[in-house]
Order: structure tokens, then sequence, then C-alpha cells
């Protein structure tokens, strides 16, 4: 009798559901990330696409990251053309493992323009995976244009199961990862609402040890190559930033909508913010 992998891999999924105490439909989407993630790190081209983002934070923190339903990748030294983009995707769905159960159909790819921060370039590339009876769109939102301090980096992204084939892709550095973000929050600055930014650096300097040598770097070539000029009187870190009503209001709904257990205040998340990054602005070094 032929056994059915996508079957007990739907089985094991829920098993490790329960395990981990996290809902059946984000380990999916999980592992079909990761799964896709792989058919990029077995196709030629591997060394286009920098993991980035949350789709990194998960690769790092596991399920204490922050739950994303897309993943996030820069291209590098590869053209944002959409029918480019389509016909790179097109062979990567069409590399086959009948170890992870799960395929990727190519005639169902989607690519739109997306402009990052409604500034920089990138293309959201949809494709429909299946896994048994599962049928579930995937989204990967591609940037382009940026730089990575120092270069990319090898990464072993972690798998949910253990007898699947490995990944291996490039990463950014979580120097440039704070830099990315921390640029998001100065050019937001007091209309910023964007509350996954100032979550995830809190995260990354709470759990990671950062090169500070490294970061400066990172942000000076980040700033520099996003054209930031620098001002007087940024409102981000001001104690009237971290005590804002609605800005308070807003952290608070959006721990409770990516379901977060701990209850972090929004004034600690600041302070860390402020006694990391402040000395960066200050400097004025790009």
């Amino acid at each position: 009798m032929t056994k059915n992998i996508g079957k007990s891999i739907r089985t094991r999924l829920l098993n490790l559901a329960k395990e981990e105490k996290q809902e059946y439909m984000k380990v999916l989407v999980r592992y079909l990330h990761e799964r896709l993630l792989f058919r990029i790190s077995a196709s030629p081209y591997k060394c286009h696409f920098l993991l980035k983002g949350s789709s990194l934070l998960f690769a790092l923190d596991g399920f204490k990251a922050r739950p994303t339903i897309d993943i996030d990748l820069l291209g590098d030294r590869i053209s944002n053309d959409r029918e480019n983009l389509k016909e790179v995707f097109q062979k990567v769905c069409g590399i086959e493992c009948d170890e992870d159960g799960v395929t990727f159909d190519a005639a169902s790819l989607e690519l739109e323009p997306i402009a990052v921060e409604k500034k920089y370039p990138g293309t959201c590339v949809k494709v429909v995976a299946h896994l048994d009876t599962i049928v579930q769109q995937v989204s990967v939102d591609i940037g382009f244009g940026d730089v990575v301090t120092p270069y990319p980096l090898s990464l072993d992204y972690p798998l949910l199961l253990p007898d699947v084939p490995a990944v291996e892709l490039y990463a950014y550095s979580l120097e440039t990862l704070i830099a990315e973000k921390f640029h998001a929050m100065v050019d937001r600055d007091e209309s910023n609402s964007r509350m996954k930014d100032f979550f995830d650096v809190y995260q990354l300097f709470t759990n990671h040890e950062i090169d500070r040598d490294l970061l400066a770097e990172a942000i000076s070539s980040t700033f520099k190559n996003r054209n930031m000029p620098y001002r007087e009187n940024l409102a981000l870190f001001t104690d009237e930033f971290a005590t804002d009503t609605m800005r308070n209001m807003g952290w608070k709904a959006f721990l409770k909508k990516i379901r977060w257990k701990e209850q972090i205040d929004f004034s600690v998340v600041m302070k860390c913010i402020k006694e990391n990054l402040q000395v960066y602005w200050d400097k004025k070094a790009w």
C-alpha cells in the first residue's frame, strides 16, 4: 500500500501545534513557507533571494516570534521585471519534493507590484499550495534596491518536521534588519502606527547579541541608500511619543491581534529603543 505522505504530514503538523500550543493554521502556513523556501534554496536562484523581516525572525526565534502570513525576501542581483520573476517562480514551483507532501501550482501564480512604505518598489508573488486535501495560497513579498551590511549571511532554516530536506538560504544580518526597521520608524516618526517594527526591534535587542559597530555601519548604509535626511526634534525619542494615549491603545490592540501572551508596556519598548538607537541618530553618521 502506498503511504499518503500528505495526510501523514497533516497529522504530524496537528500534533506539533498541540505540543507547541499553537493554532494549527499558523503551523500549517509556517510549514508551507518552509517548503517554498526549500524550493528556492534548491533552485539556481538561491543566491538571488535573501530572507528578511518576520520570516527571518521566525528562523531565529521559532514560535516566540510574532506570526506572519507572508514570506519577506530581498531580490539581489535579479530584475524586478514581472515576467522575469514569473518565469523564475514557475521554475521554483516546479521543483518536486516527495518527502514533504507539498506541491505548488505554477499555473496559479499571481504577481502584482507593491510599494514598500509607498516609496520602495517590490513585487508580491502569490501561489497556491496543496497538502493532501488542503489548498492554501502562499504570499511572498520581494523588495529591491536595499543594501545588506556587511553581506548576506548563510542560514540553516529550522525545520518543523525532522525528516524533510533541509533549507539553506542567504539572509540579512540582524543589524541590517534593525537598521531598516529603524529607518521606517524615523521616516514615519510622529505619524507612525506600524507597531510591528517597534515589537520586532524590541525583541531583537532583548533576545539577541547585536554587534554595535556593525549596527552603526548598517544604519549608515541603509539611511544613506534611502536618502534619509537628518532633522532636529525627532518625535520618536520623546516622552510624549511613548506615552501618547492613541499610540498605547494601538500597541495593546496589536498585541491582542497577534495573540501575544506576555503583556509588554509600550513605554518599556520605547525605553529600550531609545537607549539602543538614539545614539546613532544623534551622531548623524550617514
